[in-house]
């Protein structure tokens, strides 16, 4: 895991997930609504508390003003060892392209967004969607699967009980990091057939 930048509107449920997958003493969050210098002189002392194991420190804020992204430019660029930053916001834009330019971007969709349009699905967006696949975190391949069965359930599709058991499998292959294309592709094709068969 490297550091890298999260924008989600769920700040409470990310916390939650963090909590859950880390242990306490490896992880350290420090939110506010604002992200200000003192607080990233806080994240900066922390980076430097050594640890035999890794460790996660998160920043979670509504807005990062210029001096705190600046201060925490070079420890971003070269953190120590077994450092892992994670600066979470609610839009991309309030950072400096100086920040963005060192750090991947991961966009959580919330779950009340619905992300693909299952009204148009086919045969080309269901393409689309396995080339997008590549550049997905879990949590947004996991959205995908569930807004399709949803979508299924929604529309009384007569799904059979293998069918019923692929989309369950299927969440449990994303969670062990298989290839979300492959996985998209046979969940889309299930969909796109009881969609014909519906009309």
């Amino acid at each position: 895991m490297r550091s890298h930048i999260v924008i989600t509107k769920e700040f409470e449920k990310l916390q939650e997930e963090l909590e859950e997958q880390i242990t306490p003493q490896n992880l350290r969050i420090i939110a506010s609504e604002e992200i200000k210098i003192e607080h990233a002189k806080e994240a900066i002392q922390e980076a430097y508390i050594t640890s035999k194991e890794s460790k996660v420190i998160a920043l979670f804020g509504q807005r990062y003003n210029i001096y705190a992204q600046n201060a925490l430019l070079k420890v971003l660029e070269e953190p120590p060892q077994g450092v892992v930053f994670v600066l979470v916001a609610k839009s991309r834009s309030i950072f400096l392209p100086t920040i963005l330019s060192r750090l991947p971007v991961h966009r959580v969709e919330d779950e009340a967004d619905e992300a693909i349009d299952f009204e148009h699905f086919d045969l080309e967006r269901l393409y689309e969607l396995a080339q997008e696949a590549k550049n997905m975190s879990k949590t947004q391949a996991k959205g995908v699967i569930k807004g399709m069965l949803d979508y299924a359930l929604r529309h009384d599709f007569s799904l059979r009980a293998r069918e019923l058991e692929y989309f369950d499998k299927a969440v449990r292959l994303l969670e062990l990091h298989s290839n979300p294309a492959n996985i998209f592709i046979t969940a889309g094709l299930i969909l796109l057939t009881h969609k014909k068969r519906k009309k």
